[in-house]
């Protein structure tokens, strides 16, 4: 059951190209910015600005799993990221677009939209505390990237490699490897399902590898689990 619920998930995200061709997520941005002036600013004609923390995230020794560090490793066209995470405390230069629940079986309380970074579509995120008319106060506790100008604790999508990802965090808690369809997916960590509100309680990293075994996504999750 919860190898069913990642993959969905995964599939959800990132590996159902034409699902999301046909259900286009409902069009909202986050919220209005301006500057010190006054003045509206519209995130797509913002120039991407790499930000580094005053204090550096930590790290784990080498061929070592803590969800812990990589959950305040997440690199985003430069942009760092620490799940979990409000939307609205993104930085300014970041817009969302929220799928429809329904598409998705979603409950009220959870969801999941398509991230952009100064106009680039940059991956999807999966939310709680999210409702209608407050998406804003979305907290956004899982990132799932396939873009190469982005990482999860230095695993790089179109770059990294199957013997890279195990030198750097070791073997992986489950490994799914099938040739028809093909998927070769690393997991890491736990997962407990979702919840009543249909959040994925899980502390978990998925890697997932093309036929070249080069990383084709980097998903990682951080809610509360018991």
């Amino acid at each position: 059951m919860k190898k069913a619920i990642i993959f969905l998930l995964c599939a959800a995200m990132l590996g159902t190209v034409s699902c999301m061709e046909k259900k286009k997520p409902e069009s909202k941005s986050k919220v209005i910015y301006y500057d010190d002036n006054g003045n509206p600013i519209d995130p797509k004609n913002s120039t991407p600005v790499p930000t580094e923390p005053t204090t550096p995230p930590p790290t784990a020794p080498e061929g070592t799993f803590d969800v812990e560090v990589v959950r305040q490793n997440i690199y985003i066209k430069g942009q760092l990221v620490q799940l979990p995470k409000k939307l609205a405390d993104f930085p300014i230069g970041w817009t969302y677009e929220f799928y429809d629940r329904k598409d998705y079986s979603l409950e009220e309380g959870s969801g999941m939209a398509k991230m952009f970074y100064c106009g680039e579509e940059m991956g999807t995120v999966m939310l709680e505390n999210c409702y209608d008319g407050k998406e804003d106060e979305s907290v956004a506790y899982s990132i799932a990237t396939r873009e190469a100008d982005s990482n999860i604790y230095g695993i790089t999508p179109h770059v990294s490699t199957i013997e890279d990802v195990k030198n750097h965090i070791g073997e992986p808690d489950e490994e799914e490897n099938t040739e028809r369809p093909f998927m070769h997916t690393f997991t890491y960590g736990i997962s407990q399902g979702e919840d009543e509100n249909g959040v994925l309680r899980a502390n978990m990293l998925n890697v997932s590898f093309d036929e070249d075994g080069v990383v084709d996504f980097v998903s990682v999750y951080y809610s509360k689990v018991q």
